[in-house]
């Protein structure tokens, strides 16, 4: 799936590659120990909300189901869900990225005052901001585009800021 831009509003998480799409979702699935039960294409993100939210379990589909979308955008390839579960495997994110390199996660709950950033290098976390429950995490250096910005003031905008920077398109 192509798009070029995707207006905020849902709960939603991003991984980003320099790489294909086909290279991002072979190694996702084996970094995330997933298990491809069904494909689809899309004409625009309403479509793919529709086949996702059914499929996941966050949403209210059965226990242990997961559904992704991918697309390509320049030289990025990324893979989001709708249910923030993507940057909550720590584990898959620095398996993705010690198999592809370079990976740029961002997850956006602007109903839940949720945001997160992170930057994976050769399988090691190299930068994390995350604000939850009021609580700025910060981990890591921070990346080119934080100079001149004060991590109290983080947030959903600063995390798609940060995610923008690197020539991905807006959340």
């Amino acid at each position: 799936m192509h798009r070029e831009e995707i207006e905020m509003g849902r709960a939603r998480s991003a991984v980003a590659v320099r790489a294909s799409v086909d290279a991002l979702k072979s190694a996702a699935v084996k970094a995330f120990n997933m298990k491809v039960s069904e494909e689809s294409s899309a004409a625009d993100f309403d479509d793919v909300i529709d086949f996702c939210r059914p499929r996941c379990e966050e949403l209210g589909a059965d226990e242990g189901l997961e559904a992704w979308y991918v697309w390509a955008q320049g030289e990025w390839a990324i893979l989001g869900d709708l249910s923030l579960g993507l940057l909550r495997e720590d584990d898959g994110l620095e398996s993705l990225s010690n198999e592809l390199g370079e990976i740029i996660v961002c997850g956006i709950d602007a109903g839940f005052e949720f945001a997160s950033f992170a930057v994976y290098k050769g399988g090691d976390l190299k930068r994390l901001l995350v604000l939850e429950d009021d609580e700025i995490v910060e981990e890591g250096f921070p990346v080119a585009a934080e100079r001149g910005s004060f991590i109290d003031d983080f947030n959903e905008e600063e995390a798609e800021r940060l995610w923008t920077s690197y020539g991905l398109p807006t959340f």
